[in-house]
């Protein structure tokens, strides 16, 4: 009886002295209710990067009730700092935030639970601090490198960014906000042919590690990207319950969409993939998203994107302890073309106007420190994932990074295309004059470019307005069919193949 219960004391104290390593997702879980283990976050874990200086980075997850936990971190087995906290008896949680950090690696995270005499250990190793940012969206963000143009160089691409790490969050949904993910596809990692290009429509997101990619050559220190995606998915998802309410946003939609293949239920992906990343202190965010509101509440998306924008950078302020900026900067992708369907030829220009609050560019009042990257002359008619799916993510990725580099990093180019800044209604002459805030160059006429819209007793009607005359930074256009008041300009057209922009900054 006494050696029984020598070995057992034995046995458990060997137990509770353990190193436990921090892979996966630990040895407990969470949501078991009465019992409660010591573990990172689903999302800390080897390979991350975190976020450098100005900002500290976060440290947190699951404890015993009251237990100190003490972060150390370590470069080279040597500690350069400690944070001491303890876990929270109202939801077994611990959170630490780190000292600001100069971009670089490799680093060790270990953190010890201490309660009277037992000790727990856990570890993360090659850590970077850099850059981290999130990428979310619908299947335009899902697309993974695979099948992009150019693929097999694209994947075989990445020995120089090793220093680029990747993690994609699964496809899940829930009904309440999730504190912690429930699992991820693929854990912070370096990049590989395989990781990159695992399969259609799953990870890794071509435009998220292009993206990081673009940024890494200018930054030359790491960049972190985390994938929550999925396909066929409307805003609504995506959205807090208090961003839907302050838009009026009905429990059903206003009418089916073809492009609406995945949940759509109000804010499941948001409870889901979104919410459970709060606490992780981030860079920004790029989004693309839009075509499954086309026809699912279009007309509300002039309100329902900017709040999605708000909310996401009030709650990742308010979940890093102040560590994101408040209004962290946010990139987006306005959405390409179309080929199919009468019924979406109306609808993808409101969105793309919606997409911007209703200005036709940002940044703008409603969406400060935003930044847009135009994808309507990248339409792809012979793409084997519908039209709908460019597959030139390069050009998409490109103009992200520019913008990222103007408004998150502060250099001084040009990230956007010519936009008109002067418009002029010569009624002599039947011309609409548009002066350009850069040169512009046209490389083709065509009548079906530019449409006005002409309105009589308060009924309006699109018609063709064609190229007259232009030079290096205006541009004519006849309006003489407009017999009543012209309302408005649009662009129209430039939906007919990839290869075409009519156009274009010089």
């Amino acid at each position: 009886m006494i050696a029984s219960e020598f070995v057992l004391g034995l046995v458990l104290r060997l137990f509770l002295q353990a190193h436990v390593s921090a892979g996966g997702f630990g040895l407990f879980s969470s949501d078991k209710v009465g019992y409660v283990g010591f573990r990172f976050a689903s999302y800390i874990d080897d390979y991350m990067v975190l976020q450098r200086e100005p900002a500290g980075a976060v440290i947190w997850g699951y404890g015993t009730p009251r237990a100190t936990v003490t972060v150390t971190l370590c470069r080279d087995q040597e500690p350069i700092m400690k944070k001491g906290t303890r876990v929270k008896a109202d939801s077994n949680t611990w959170t630490v935030v780190l000292d600001p950090m100069k971009p670089g690696g490799p680093y060790e995270v270990m953190a010890q639970q201490t309660l009277g005499r037992i000790n727990f250990t856990l570890r993360v190793h090659d850590v970077l601090f850099g850059d981290v940012w999130l990428c979310s969206g619908q299947s335009n963000m899902k697309m993974t490198v695979s099948q992009v143009f150019n693929a097999t160089g694209e994947l075989s691409n990445t020995a120089a960014y090793q220093s680029v790490r990747i993690l994609s969050v699964s496809s899940t949904q829930a009904q309440q906000e999730l504190e912690d993910l429930a699992k991820v596809d693929l854990r912070w990692s370096k990049p590989t042919s395989k990781n990159l290009g695992h399969g259609n429509f799953t990870y890794m997101s071509a435009v998220c590690w292009l993206f990081g990619r673009f940024l890494y050559d200018t930054l030359r220190y790491p960049v972190g990207l985390l994938s929550s995606s999925w396909s066929g998915t409307p805003i609504e998802a995506w959205s807090s319950r208090r961003s839907l309410e302050a838009c009026g946003v009905p429990r059903s939609g206003s009418m089916p969409s073809d492009l609406k293949i995945g949940p759509s239920a109000h804010s499941v992906l948001w409870n889901a993939m979104i919410h459970p990343l709060r606490n992780m202190t981030l860079k920004g965010v790029i989004w693309y998203q839009g075509e499954s509101n086309v026809n699912f509440n279009r007309d509300l998306y002039n309100c329902t994107f900017p709040l999605l924008i708000d909310d996401w950078r009030q709650t990742f302020h308010d979940g890093s302890q102040g560590q994101t900026e408040r209004l962290f900067p946010f990139g987006f992708v306005q959405l390409s073309s179309y080929l199919s369907g009468e019924a979406l030829h109306d609808g993808l220009p409101q969105i793309r106007w919606h997409q911007t609050a209703d200005f036709g560019y940002v940044p703008n009042q409603r969406m400060p420190n935003t930044f847009m990257a135009a994808a309507v002359d990248l339409c792809d008619r012979n793409s084997p994932f519908g039209s709908i799916h460019p597959r030139d993510k390069q050009t998409v990725a490109y103009r992200l990074h520019l913008g990222a580099r103007a408004l998150a990093y502060g250099e001084k180019l040009i990230f956007q295309g010519p936009l008109p800044q002067k418009i002029e209604l010569l009624a002599d002459t039947g011309l609409l004059n548009l002066t350009y805030s850069q040169p512009i160059k046209v490389q083709r006429r065509d009548d079906k470019i530019f449409e006005v819209s002409c309105c009589s007793d308060h009924q309006c009607k699109w018609l063709p307005a064609p190229m007259d005359t232009f030079s290096t930074q205006t541009l004519a256009l006849n309006i003489t069919s407009c017999h009543d008041t012209p309302a408005a300009l649009r662009l129209w057209k430039l939906r007919i193949g990839r290869d075409f922009k009519a156009v274009e900054a010089d």
